[in-house]
């Protein structure tokens, strides 16, 4: 029961089907090098943190880009 878990250039393949998303964070957030802000996205989608991974899932933890200049 395999889920990848994606944040930036960092990726790992574990057994972590049947977990919630945000146990996962907490789980991985320094191996992975997870930002606490990033968003989740759960198969291409945007998923909640209390979603259960299922096997197969690719979850990954986008952060937002920096943004440069003034914006007016």
């Amino acid at each position: 029961m395999s889920v990848t878990v994606e944040s930036g250039v960092n990726s790992t393949t574990a057994e972590l089907a049947g977990q919630k998303v945000c146990d996962i964070r907490v789980m991985l957030r320094q191996p992975l090098n997870i930002d606490p802000a990033a968003r989740i996205v759960v198969n291409g989608e945007a998923g909640p943190s209390e979603y259960v991974a299922q096997d197969g899932d690719t979850i990954e933890f986008v952060k937002a880009s920096g943004q440069k200049g003034d914006r007016q």
